[in-house]
């Protein structure tokens, strides 16, 4: 059982979804996918005149920020999603964290209506894989209060684990963690928190290598961080310490 996890940025790439969709057609049996939606989010936010802002890789969420992202990642991102894949055969299931509370979450109070993973429908999302269907799940989450924003790389973890998967793959558009020019084969904790502190791993690159941590943590057998050309065997394999 596999949980893949697909960045935003990605998703705009018409080439990357050809690419996805080819090597979804050989995999058996289907994986479960966590899609982002970052770069949309934050292109709605320009549009209504409001400024992107993070802390430590997450995205602050006030009010309009919520509606904002809600509209776009368990809407067109989710569904434009799910359309392509049915287009070309694949069984695609769209929904959200908020569904029959599939991922409720505890609230970040810090960030606004953002929220961290704290229970998972395993046994619901473990008999539609069973029956064949391509799970296809938005970083919206249900908490105190209704929606919440959830960091994907944070989703994705949390429903590996709870799985649990055999493996968790974070698909972005780099070939895994780079550290002086190369692309680190393996990473294990205490390196990439030494890497973070350093400034090296940056940005939205943290949450993934957190999450990965976190996953492995909770009995996920093995995480890689690729881009889809490393789907397969390639990228950074994140490993627990000896």
């Amino acid at each position: 059982m596999r949980v893949i996890k697909i960045g935003g940025h990605e998703l705009d790439q018409p080439s990357f979804l050809e690419g996805l969709i080819a090597a979804l057609r050989r995999m058996r049996p289907l994986p479960l996918l966590v899609h982002g939606g970052g770069k949309a989010v934050s292109a709605w936010q320009q549009r209504v005149g409001l400024t992107p802002r993070y802390i430590g890789g997450l995205r602050v969420t006030d009010d309009e920020t919520r509606e904002l992202a809600v509209m776009t990642l368990a809407g067109l991102t989710n569904k434009s999603l799910v359309a392509a894949l049915t287009q070309a055969g694949l069984p695609a299931l769209g929904l959200c964290g908020a569904d029959l509370a599939l991922v409720r979450v505890e609230p970040l109070p810090e960030l606004g209506w953002v929220g961290k993973p704290s229970t998972v429908d395993a046994e619901r999302l473990r008999h539609w894989l069973a029956e064949g269907l391509l799970p296809v799940i938005a970083p919206i989450g249900l908490g105190p209060g209704g929606l919440y924003n959830v960091n994907a790389d944070q989703m994705a973890a949390a429903i590996a684990a709870a799985l649990p998967a055999e493996e968790l793959v974070f698909l972005t558009d780099v070939p895994g963690v780079q550290a002086e020019g190369m692309v680190r084969p393996s990473l294990r904790a205490r390196e990439a928190e030494a890497l973070i502190a350093a400034g090296v791993i940056r940005d939205g690159m943290i949450p993934k290598v957190r999450s990965a941590l976190e996953a492995l943590a909770a009995g996920v057998r093995r995480v890689r961080i690729t881009n889809l050309s490393g789907l397969e065997a390639g990228g950074t394999e994140i490993l627990a310490e000896a």
